[in-house]
């Protein structure tokens, strides 16, 4: 009995004598797991679609990766995820935008100057990720950040192992001056779908008004490229004024071609909006649309939806290419107030329905003779997008039909597939809408 109370008492000793110590030896064995407990971020709950100020506030020595957009506070620049350093006590405020079409998202949590990070796959989000345990597991997609100041993240095979998620919520506010039907989930953030509509319902409006003598109309109609068209010069015009309202440096270049006619045609020419590069300048990145439409090439100049016959052009354009130039607007105001290390141009050709002479027109000749320094380092093109049409059938009796007519406009055969996917609907996981064309 003896021999076993002095164990037990060795026992305490040792416990009263290590316990000053097992903070020393804890810091540094890197054993220490960080969990959602060891921080607090405010607000919880994010309005989607904005950049917002969030706050991670540290209570113990931990590093948290922000696996979203955050504007960079000492270069202004939109930068795509971060990892900050904290130690207990410390607390670190960023601008972060909350993606609009998402309810939930995560900030991961992790050991003090952890470097690798695990990552969602592209084709999930990053809900479905946590739901399936993804930031448990040591296997997926993964990221490493390189530097400990001015941070970078590269892709990477190693994960770093699990990591604690820290749930956040997103809310999306709909504008209470339309109804669910008009578009009220998608009218609100730095990037709406209901702005672009506007955009569109506004250059396809058939409204008539006496006092435009370009095209009788009160949007933007017949604006086929060339030949002194006042309707063309009339839709130039509104986008040079769209573009300057943005705060961007607008550059037309006016250029001639010969028609197939023979003609000579001086008229046309390509309208850009510039937002240049604060470190390199002569590097541009180029989001692209035409805004020309085809007339309608029947011997009436009439609609084919009215002659139910298969031609060429509608005057109005509103799916070749007003979708696509009001996606160029939308942009444009949105990216025009942020700061960028290249140059963002915004254009819209002319003559595209002529064999794309604009656009090669301004890459043959703005860019590489007039401008020999620049090299264009991305370009979007935005061209018919958006809309499932025609979708068959046609006219006499509809678009679509519900029986195959031989002699309607467009052929039911020749049905299109919708080209640039515009839901999901209310599963934001799933590629569901109704009337998708694979």
């Amino acid at each position: 009995m003896a021999g076993t109370r002095g164990l037990h008492a060795m026992a305490l000793v040792l416990i009263m004598f290590m316990a000053p110590l097992a903070g020393c030896f804890g810091e540094n064995d890197g054993n220490a797991v960080v969990t959602v407990d060891d921080a607090m971020v405010t607000p919880q709950v994010m309005t989607a679609g904005v950049f917002q100020g969030v706050t991670i506030v540290a209570e113990q020595d931990l590093s948290a990766f922000i696996p979203y957009l955050i504007i960079d506070e000492e270069t202004n620049y939109v930068v795509n995820s971060t990892v900050v350093d904290l130690r207990a006590g410390e607390q670190v405020q960023l601008s972060m935008l909350a993606p609009p079409r998402a309810d939930m998202g995560l900030i991961l949590l992790g050991d003090y100057g952890r470097e690798n990070w695990p990552i969602r796959d592209a084709n999930e989000s990053w809900a479905t990720w946590y739901s399936e345990g993804g930031h448990k597991s040591a296997d997926g997609g993964a990221i490493v950040r390189m530097g400990q100041e001015n941070i970078t993240l590269n892709a990477s095979q190693d994960t770093g192992g699990p990591a604690a998620a820290y749930p956040l919520t997103f809310v999306r506010p709909v504008a209470p001056a339309y109804s669910s039907d008009e578009g009220s989930r998608h009218s609100t953030g730095l990037v709406a779908g209901r702005s672009t509509y506007n955009y569109l319902h506004h250059l396809t409006d058939e409204t008539l008004d006496p006092l435009d003598l370009a095209d009788g109309a009160v949007g933007y109609l017949n604006r086929w490229a060339g030949q002194a068209n006042a309707a063309y010069e009339d839709a130039a015009v509104y986008l040079i004024n769209e573009l300057e309202a943005f705060g961007l440096e607008v550059i037309t270049q006016r250029y001639e071609f010969t028609d197939v006619f023979g003609n000579q045609n001086p008229e046309s020419y390509n309208i850009c909006g510039f937002r240049y590069g604060s470190e390199v300048p002569d590097e541009w990145m180029v989001f692209g649309a035409h805004f020309d439409v085809a007339p309608p090439a029947n011997a009436l100049l009439l609609d084919p939806h009215i002659t139910g016959t298969r031609t060429y052009g509608t005057g109005v354009g509103a799916y070749d290419n007003s979708a696509g130039t009001s996606m160029v607007l939308t942009v444009a105001e949105a990216m025009s107030a942020f700061e960028t290390r290249r140059t963002m141009v915004f254009c819209f050709w002319s003559g595209e329905e002529g064999g794309k002479r604009g656009s090669d027109y301004w890459t043959d000749y703005y860019v590489k003779e007039d401008n020999p320094d620049v090299t264009v380092t991305n370009y979007i093109n935005l061209d018919m997008a958006g809309v499932n049409w025609p979708g068959g059938g046609g006219a006499p009796h509809g678009d679509p039909a519900t029986t195959v007519d031989p002699d309607g406009y467009p052929k039911d055969e020749e049905v299109w597939p919708m080209r640039v996917y515009l839901g999901p609907s209310l599963d934001h996981d799933v590629i569901n809408q109704p009337e998708m064309v694979g």
